[in-house]
């Protein structure tokens, strides 16, 4: 399987890149956790049921340590922990969170692999080894340039 992508044009007035082409990553579906614990079924010797209690426990016990301000790594996948923004205070004993933190995020770093080729050395995400691009076929692009749309 590959990852779909549409090409798009840019077409912002005052834009330096106005009228280059770029892509965008196209999501197939949504797969949730009853869809994943059924895959793994699939893929493994246990019971849908106890990997579902795997997934609920994992999301709980990784809310659990984020909170506790820990960095939680998956093997194979990558590490999460928590990010936020703040607005600055006029001194040090001003800021407080209540009134300075604005938003709050989970901030995820995927494992990476170095690999090797033509003698230059690249980082990527481990779990993206092996990626294949394909261009979705069938929507308008915009071009307008005469039946030149996706396929």
């Amino acid at each position: 399987m590959a990852i779909k992508y549409r090409l798009y044009q840019d077409n912002r007035e005052k834009s330096a890149q106005k009228g280059k082409w770029y892509a965008m990553a196209v999501v197939n579906e949504v797969v949730d956790t009853d869809q994943l614990a059924e895959l793994i079924q699939r893929n493994s010797s246990m019971k849908r049921s106890d990997v579902m209690g795997v997934l609920t426990e994992l999301s709980e016990v990784l809310r659990d340590q984020l909170l506790a301000g820990n960095r939680v790594k998956i093997d194979g996948l990558g590490s999460f922990k928590v990010g936020f923004s703040s607005r600055p205070a006029d001194t040090r004993a001003e800021w407080v969170p209540s009134t300075h933190v604005t938003s709050t995020r989970i901030n995820f770093q995927p494992e990476t692999t170095f690999t090797y080729s033509g003698g230059k050395r690249t980082r990527s995400a481990t779990a993206l080894q092996g990626i294949e691009f394909t261009e979705l076929r069938g929507y308008d692009d915009g071009s307008n340039e005469g039946g030149n749309q996706a396929g």
